[in-house]
């Protein structure tokens, strides 16, 4: 009697996606809320709000990275599988693992940039709302650490399932 392999990382992986993708709705709604009380203010009661702007300009910054990852997991970033798929099955493989390499050692390097943007960000406060920059800062290494764990994913599982086998 053999040992199966359990799909339970897999779940693990698809929940925390599902858990995001209801984080970037609640975030994009928020931001729709910032800014639409920021129109009502300035244009119906001529007062401007001070960290409106900021704040949408942060939640947005976190919608991005975080529907770069949802991009990443889903497989929705740019590329050229006609050129691809009109290739031999050995050949698919290999362009696949390429390409998935080339952008895991992207990720790689973002990564590492945004820990020296955090160590800046430790110190430093933002000028409408005093919060730390560390907070609008932190998506950045989330966002590569969930990237480079659905890309490490989606190599492995490409590998196994491009070329037809």
């Amino acid at each position: 009697m053999g040992l199966r392999p359990s799909n339970r990382p897999l779940a693990v992986l698809e929940a925390v996606a599902r858990g995001l993708s209801v984080l970037l709705g609640l975030l994009m709604f928020l931001m729709v809320v910032v800014i639409f009380v920021q129109v009502i203010a300035r244009y119906v009661f001529h007062n401007s709000l001070s960290w409106s702007e900021e704040i949408g300009r942060y939640l947005f910054i976190w919608i991005t990275f975080l529907g770069a990852v949802i991009g990443v997991k889903e497989r929705l970033h740019v590329g050229v599988d006609v050129a691809v798929k009109a290739m031999p099955a050995g050949v698919q493989r290999i362009l696949v693992l390429v390409g998935n390499l080339l952008m895991i050692v992207f990720v790689v390097y973002m990564l590492q940039g945004s820990f020296k943007l955090l160590d800046l960000g430790r110190n430093q406060v933002s000028p409408a709302t005093s919060i730390p920059m560390l907070y609008p800062y932190l998506i950045l290494p989330l966002a590569s650490i969930l990237m480079l764990v659905y890309l490490l994913v989606n190599t492995v599982l490409d590998w196994i399932n491009v070329g037809g086998r």
